[in-house]
C-alpha cells in the first residue's frame, strides 16, 4: 500500500527550508550566519567579494564581519583558500570533510533556493555594481 509520493516545487523547498531552520535550533546567530557562509561557498569556488556580497543579500552583514567569519571558517579547516593567479584573487571553497558537520546528512541538497539564489545574484555582479 506504498504510494509514490511526489512533492510540488514548492513543497520540496517548504520541507527544505524547514529542515535548515530545524537544523539550528538551539544553536545562536554566530553559528547561524557561519553555516550560511559555508553554504555561499559550498557549491563553488568563490572569490571573497563574492562571499562578502552574498552575505549582505542574505544577513545584511558587512564586508569586515563576513572577512571575520571567513577567516574563522579557514582557521578551523572548514574552507579551503586558493589565489587565483590571473587576477590575485583569493578563493574560497567548503572542505570535503566538513559538509556533513554544517550541511547535515543531505549536504548540499539542504541548502534552500533562497541562499543558492543570492550567490548566484551575486556572481553575476561585478565589484562596481553591487
Amino acid at each position: 500500500m506504498c504510494e509514490n509520493i511526489t512533492l510540488s516545487v514548492r513543497e520540496q523547498e517548504s520541507l527544505r527550508v524547514r529542515g535548515w531552520k530545524g537544523r539550528a535550533k538551539g544553536k545562536g546567530v554566530r553559528w547561524r550566519m557561519l553555516r550560511d557562509t559555508v553554504s555561499v561557498v559550498s557549491l563553488e569556488w568563490l572569490t571573497s567579494y563574492q562571499v562578502e556580497t552574498s552575505m549582505i543579500r542574505i544577513w545584511g552583514l558587512t564586508r569586515k564581519k563576513t572577512k571575520e567569519l571567513i577567516e574563522e571558517l579557514v582557521e578551523m579547516g572548514d574552507l579551503n583558500v586558493e589565489k587565483d593567479d590571473k587576477t590575485k584573487d583569493m578563493k574560497y571553497h567548503l572542505s570535503p570533510g566538513s559538509v556533513s558537520f554544517w550541511l547535515g546528512p543531505q549536504g548540499l541538497k539542504a541548502i534552500p533556493a533562497g541562499i543558492v539564489q543570492a550567490v548566484s545574484i551575486s556572481k553575476r555582479a561585478g565589484p562596481s555594481e553591487a
